[in-house]
């Protein structure tokens, strides 16, 4: 009997510690930028599958129902608004001006959506973790005070200057490089000229010119209960218990983190599942291997100038190997019967075919560490955004190849394709960084769950925060010290000048 009584007490115990450790969580990324949202998307799903309740706001909602995920949203028409080629005359200022515009236009456009509206005015939800994006939405800061709750910002990318002033992390702009820089770490004069222009600019710069506009669209729109008493902006971005970056120093930059950021690119990463019958059979039998060609969910071929588009066809239809080629054409166009075309295809999955030879990208941070992670060489035409920059390191490790957009020919882009195929380097390289990039203590999908489950045990964790975070510039850069002591050694100096001349006018006067 005594035995079944603590036995009893034991289960008891244990069904109440796990209801204890199951928390409300908010995920609110209301940007309609697919990429960024599919980085941290399985986190939302573990969570939930773990038995935490996840409520996710997003444009992208679910096409399949998951225990414990509920969405909220779409906030804003999907359907293309514009040509991205547009950006790909972006430079290291215009990719800042750029970053505001787009954060101004789409702020207003999500947060005055009805369905927005409603829940940020309802009173009827409680959470205990709220999980943001700040990119391009700053205000979204604002969840944490209206739900009482601490808050991890989700960085799409290796955090930019603009991310990290706020947290206090070191951004030195001698050595790293904003992600719109078309440049690695080891950058010359221009390029840590470039580099510092572009970092002030997010560090000082958009206090000014952008803040304020995100200020306006908080002040607009989140009018909840209790919203009068909300600290300024600026505080509350300072207010972050933890940033999960979609970043790894594998395949980007080795550069310093402060305990509260945490890297955790290749979350999205799975074990490859079993591709449809007509894609299995078409890899299956290419004797001479296959070239997957993808440019991503943002690039669309269809928006390319003619003739750059037909470069990429002519080269393509001119190779022996077999390709899959993510596009739909138009009934004018012509392929040969070794294409095969697409309007979506499972990457990851056919990436890790063993007759796969060569990845043709634009450089997107998701297919750097997929064809890092299956060990496939690349042949990248970067266009904008942090694109340059992963190609850039892919080059400067070995495992690619980067065909500049803007002098492509059909020979260099030929040529490229030729010379990724025929090197074996290229191919022992990418087998390098993979066996490096895979060499974790564990997966990053498991360690993002871990510290997001850390911060929900340690109520916020603020002492993940560094103690720098109140300091001003002046404090931080010890500008008042450097300005006193150079005041003192000029006194000095002078001192010394003065006591110098005394004493050979002294000397004079004695002779």
């Amino acid at each position: 009997m005594l035995r079944s009584m603590i036995i009893c007490s034991v289960l008891c115990i244990t069904a109440c510690t796990i209801v204890t450790r199951a928390a409300n969580i908010l995920a609110f990324m209301p940007l309609p930028i697919k990429s960024h949202f599919r980085g941290f998307q399985p986190l939302f799903e573990e969570l939930a599958h773990r038995g935490h309740n996840v409520t996710v706001a997003s444009s992208f909602p679910l096409d399949r129902p998951i225990v414990n995920y509920t969405d909220i949203g779409p906030f804003i028409n999907k359907a293309r608004a514009r040509n991205v080629m547009d950006l790909v005359h972006m430079n290291f200022v215009t990719s800042v001006k750029v970053k505001w515009d787009l954060g101004i236009r789409l702020s207003d456009v999500i947060m005055s959506h009805e369905n927005m509206k409603k829940f940020v005015q309802s009173n009827s939800n409680s959470f205990d973790l709220v999980m943001i994006e700040t990119f391009c939405q700053e205000y979204t800061i604002a969840m944490g005070h209206k739900f009482n709750a601490p808050v991890i910002n989700l960085a799409p990318a290796m955090p930019w200057a603009s991310i990290s002033k706020w947290l206090h992390n070191p951004s030195t702009f001698s050595y790293i490089p904003d992600v719109c820089l078309q440049s690695t770490g080891d950058m010359g004069f221009v390029d840590r000229l470039k580099n510092t222009i572009t970092g002030l600019m997010q560090s000082y710069a958009d206090n000014y010119l952008y803040l304020p506009k995100m200020k306006e669209v908080m002040n607009k729109y989140f009018k909840y209960e209790g919203w009068e008493s909300r600290p300024p902006l600026e505080h509350m971005l300072k207010n972050v218990s933890l940033t999960l970056a979609n970043s790894n120093y594998a395949i980007g930059v080795a550069r310093p983190y402060l305990p509260g950021i945490v890297e955790v690119g290749g979350m999205h990463l799975t074990t490859p599942k079993s591709l449809p019958r007509n894609l299995q059979t078409f890899l299956d039998v290419a004797d001479e291997g296959v070239i997957f060609f993808s440019f991503g969910s943002i690039v669309n071929l269809n928006d390319l100038p003619k003739e750059k588009l037909n470069i990429f066809l002519s080269v393509i239809q001119k190779l022996k190997q077999k390709v899959i080629l993510k596009w739909i054409p138009n009934d004018s166009v012509k392929l040969s019967k070794n294409i095969m075309t697409g309007s979506w295809f499972p990457q990851n999955d056919i990436l890790a075919h063993p007759n796969v030879r060569l990845f043709i990208t634009h450089g997107g941070l998701h297919s750097i560490e997929e064809t890092v992670s299956n060990a496939i060489p690349i042949v990248g035409v970067p266009f904008f955004a942090d694109q340059y920059l992963n190609m850039k390191i892919a080059e400067e490790k070995g495992y690619g190849k980067l065909v500049n957009y803007f002098e492509m020919t059909e020979e260099s882009f030929e040529n490229a394709i030729k010379e990724v195929l025929s090197n074996v380097m290229y191919k022992e390289m990418v087998k390098i960084q993979s066996q490096i990039f895979e060499d974790q203590p564990m997966k990053p999908l498991d360690r993002a769950v871990y510290w997001v489950e850390y911060v929900i045990r340690n109520g916020g964790a603020k002492h993940l925060v560094s103690d720098s975070i109140e300091l001003n510039d002046v404090q931080y850069f010890v500008l008042d010290i450097s300005l006193i002591l150079l005041v003192l050694t000029g006194l000095i100096i002078w001192l010394c000048y003065l006591i110098k001349t005394n004493v050979i006018s002294k000397k004079l006067n004695t002779e």
